[in-house]
């Protein structure tokens, strides 16, 4: 039996028991695929991230998965890895870190992380907006564009809705998302949004064994917002991302468009705890 050491963080935390749970196995060598994801199983937590050795002048490579499966890219667990990282290792304000997806370049500056999003591509959604709005438990009126699929490492559905309360007021049917919002078997996600004068307000739900959850804090779906604003002609830009209000787990992103295109996604890291697994 070999002993595992990990650290616990809270990701886009304002204050101390705000944000998204992270575990961080700091050195994962020696684990295997299976082990990987039996851990993220016990653990239950949204993602839980394993380093290895980085390559190529990235300080390190990250494994990243869910209870279910693993993600080529996933915001929070990269953005808390970063903190833990740069504090373990002494790493300076810019370094790189390799996903599945490929390099990401972090950047940290005045205790707020940042990871610059990889190009995104884009897909017309397979539904309407009257599918997609019973899918959300909401009225047509409820949803302000068409469904569409982005993709700047992690491919999700995303939602624009006409108005927060509308945000707020989704209750997802379980049959219908699953018909709605599956990108392949074991793997449905929907991000609902609205955005007014520099404060979006957004949700993310995902399905797991035949129920809809909703995570509390999602990098990767802030990035591919900003990939789908810049689709729109919107850039720049500068949001303050409001999330996990709807289940009393408040998260907060900073999403930053520059003229080029360019999309950021960032967060503050509280860290939380420390301990070792035997596996």
């Amino acid at each position: 039996m070999t002993a595992f050491s990990y650290q616990l963080v809270n990701v886009f935390a304002e204050s101390r028991w705000g944000g998204n749970p992270l575990a961080v196995f700091t050195d994962a060598s020696g684990l295997s695929d299976a082990d990987m994801q039996a851990i993220a199983r016990q653990f239950n937590l949204s993602e839980t991230v394993f380093v290895l050795p980085g390559t190529d002048g990235c300080a390190a490579a990250l494994r990243i998965f869910t209870p279910a499966l693993e993600l080529p890219f996933a915001g929070h667990p990269l953005l808390g890895s970063a903190a833990v990282l740069q504090k373990l290792l002494g790493l300076p304000a810019h370094f790189s870190l390799s996903t599945r997806a490929g390099e990401i370049a972090i950047r940290e500056h005045e205790g707020i992380y940042r990871l610059c999003a990889r190009p995104a591509t884009s897909r017309a959604a397979d539904l309407d907006s009257a599918t997609a709005a019973a899918m959300l438990g909401l009225d047509v009126s409820a949803m302000a564009a068409a469904p569409v699929w982005v993709n700047a490492g992690s491919e999700q559905l995303l939602l624009r809705a006409a108005s927060r309360d509308a945000v707020l007021a989704a209750k997802p049917d379980p049959l219908l998302f699953a018909a709605g919002a599956t990108l392949f078997p074991g793997r449905s996600v929907a991000y609902l949004w609205h955005a007014e004068d520099g404060v979006a307000t957004v949700r993310l739900f995902y399905g797991q064994g035949g129920a809809v959850l909703e995570d509390p804090g999602t990098g990767s779906a802030c990035a591919n917002l900003g990939a789908w604003c810049v689709e729109a002609g919107m850039a720049p830009l500068s949001w303050r991302v409001v999330q996990g209000e709807a289940i009393g787990r408040p998260n907060i992103l900073y999403l930053d468009v520059d003229a080029a295109g360019r999309v950021e996604v960032g967060g503050r890291v509280q860290m939380m705890g420390q301990g070792v697994f035997c596996a």
